[in-house]
């Protein structure tokens, strides 16, 4: 999700869609977990890929306002997620949300910056593909976290452009693939 659902770029069509289709998740609980169904097999080797596990604390940076990606974790691995965003406004519709289908005690959406220091604790971590700038969010999420993964969605080759995907500070330490239309691997990065 792009910071907050706020696109960097205007003329960012993709983003700007995608924005609009979350906004619209808040009107259903339906229409919400619909929008998450393509998801389920991406979160599984995304979880598989980083281990994450019950009893893990999951970092998701760029919820927006819909947490489908926070929601998913918790679901599918008992983990517990605090979900970030650098919009206010989107952080008070996701916790509105999650408070909606009983997630809130399980998810928690917090306004913050991932470019910030990070105080609170969490093992692993998920970026949204709007994430940006990407390298600079992943060095801040793993830095002075010893055994912290985290796990960045990597666009299609073209529209590289439109997710703000430069070249990456890091080499990653594994990888999985996906058959979306917007990305189509996850990378593994460890601290």
């Amino acid at each position: 999700m792009a910071p907050g659902c706020r696109c960097v770029n205007k003329s960012k069509t993709i983003q700007r869609f995608t924005c609009a289709c979350e906004r619209m998740l808040q009107s259903s609980r339906c229409l919400f977990e619909l929008y998450m169904l393509p998801y389920g097999r991406v979160l599984r080797r995304e979880i598989s890929l980083a281990g994450i596990e019950e009893g893990d604390v999951v970092l998701n940076v760029g919820c927006g306002p819909s947490p489908f990606t926070a929601v998913l974790i918790t679901r599918l691995s008992g983990a517990r997620v605090v979900a970030i965003d650098q919009d206010p406004g989107a952080v008070e519709a996701a916790n509105a949300l999650l408070k909606g289908i009983g997630m809130d005690h399980q998810v928690e959406a917090l306004h913050c910056d991932g470019m910030a220091p990070l105080p609170f604790h969490y093992d692993k971590a998920v970026l949204a593909l709007h994430v940006e700038p990407k390298g600079e969010v992943l060095e801040n999420v793993i830095r002075d976290r010893p055994g912290v993964k985290a796990v960045v969605r990597v666009p299609r080759a073209g529209l590289k452009d439109s997710y703000g995907f430069g070249a990456m500070p890091l080499r990653s330490t594994g990888e999985t693939g996906h058959l979306m239309p917007t990305f189509d691997r996850s990378l593994l990065y460890s601290a």
